[in-house]
C-alpha cells in the first residue's frame, strides 16, 4: 500500500484527517479535490508528478468538494467543457431545492 506522505503534500490541505493514513489509489479521489482546491502551487506540483491528467479531469468533472472557481480554472486547464463540470457548478444550498 502506497501511503499520501508519498506525494509530499503538506497537511494543511488535510487538516481534519490524518494524512498518514491515506491511500494513494483508495483516497484519489479524496486527495485530488482537496489539492486542487486548498494546495499551493507545489502541493499542485507534486499531485501533477503523482496523477496523471486524466485522472485529474476525472475528479474535476465529478467532485462537489472542489468550488466552483477551482472547477473553472481546471476546466480551462485541462481543457474540459463546462457542460461536464455541471456537478461542481451545481448550487451547494441543498435546502432550497424542492
Amino acid at each position: 500500500m502506497v501511503k499520501c506522505m508519498a506525494l509530499k503534500l503538506r497537511t494543511t490541505c488535510f487538516w481534519d484527517v490524518d494524512i498518514k493514513k491515506l491511500d494513494r489509489e483508495e483516497d484519489k479521489f479524496f486527495i485530488i479535490s482537496r489539492v486542487l482546491e486548498y494546495g499551493t502551487m507545489e502541493d499542485v506540483l507534486n499531485l501533477i508528478s503523482e496523477y496523471d491528467s486524466q485522472e485529474i479531469a476525472q475528479v474535476v468533472r465529478r467532485s462537489r468538494i472542489i468550488g466552483r472557481p477551482t472547477a473553472n480554472f481546471w476546466s480551462l486547464i485541462l481543457d474540459i467543457p463546462k457542460s461536464e463540470i455541471a456537478r461542481c457548478l451545481a448550487p451547494t444550498d441543498f435546502h432550497h431545492r424542492l
